[in-house]
């Protein structure tokens, strides 16, 4: 009969076990008291003690929000798509942009590479926001100003995600594409059939972070699409509504419908994001 494994712990242990307690229970009071302040009344969210519990739950500040949260006559099921094509366009075709680049710098010898390597290494150390003047005029040429066009050619290739994807590729064996190559595949259908596969996982969290980035992202619909707002750009512009009408359980009712889509991927894609693994196929 097989002697069962005492349990075994160390001081160690018991105040890294203490300190991460206290540490989520600091991250998780903000909303805690957030979801008490958009169940409450006007009159109540003024009460001295802050983190007192509703005397009646306010559902209907959450119906409230979600007409009162229309910004540029936009109604908010709109501003609902908006978000989505939005975060869901930068996110993916970002991703994607990333990896093309990535795999190309990694895996072929050209003149050039290097540099293009540096220069993604260069601008994530650099402050780019003298750039934005002159961002907003070549989108204004190149006609992606107002348009859901934006995503499409403004998808950040050279980024952290960038340099994620070649280390990631560095790491792939040539094996894999040598043995398509001899069974009469080309460059791309190697790439988007043998080589792409391999690196899925670490792309789906890389996604998963840049549309958590994207859907709170308010400053970039504000400034080059604004005819087309999303919910974090209706949010934006509620806030001077709130500062005349002091309706902030139905701001922060607003805020907590926001964060549902965000909190809800991060509960379900969690592993993705903290257990990336490699795979491997290659024998020998």
């Amino acid at each position: 009969m097989k002697a069962k494994k005492k349990f075994t712990t160390s001081p160690v242990r018991i105040a890294v076990f203490i300190i991460f307690v206290v540490y989520a229970i600091v991250i998780a009071v903000p909303y805690i008291w957030a979801v008490l302040a958009s169940l409450k009344s006007w009159a109540e969210y003024n009460n001295e003690y802050v983190l007192s519990l509703p005397s009646r739950f306010l559902i209907k500040n959450y119906a409230d929000a979600w007409t009162e949260l229309a910004a540029e006559e936009t109604s908010v099921p709109t501003m609902l798509l908006n978000s989505i094509w939005y975060s869901c366009g930068r996110s993916v075709l970002g991703i994607l942009f990333s990896a093309m680049a990535a795999y190309v710098i990694a895996k072929y010898k050209f003149f050039g590479r290097n540099f293009v390597y540096t220069f993604a290494i260069v601008t994530m150390m650099l402050p780019i926001m003298g750039s934005m003047a002159s961002a907003l005029k070549f989108s204004k040429a190149i006609g992606t100003y107002d348009s859901p066009t934006y995503v499409i050619l403004n998808a950040t290739t050279l980024s952290g995600g960038f340099i994620i994807l070649y280390s990631t590729f560095k790491t792939l064996s040539w094996g894999y594409a040598e043995a398509a190559m001899i069974d009469g595949a080309g460059h791309f259908r190697t790439f988007f059939s043998i080589m792409l596969p391999q690196v899925i996982s670490p792309m789906c969290a890389l996604v998963l972070s840049e549309f958590i980035v994207m859907w709170t992202d308010a400053d970039t619909p504000l400034i080059f699409f604004p005819h087309l707002p999303t919910l974090a750009y209706g949010l934006y512009l509620y806030q001077d509504v709130v500062r005349k009408t002091l309706q902030y359980p139905v701001f922060f009712a607003g805020l907590i419908t926001c964060m549902i889509p965000t909190v809800t991927l991060y509960a379900i894609f969690q592993r993705s994001l903290m257990d990336i693994q490699m795979g491997g196929g290659l024998k020998g």
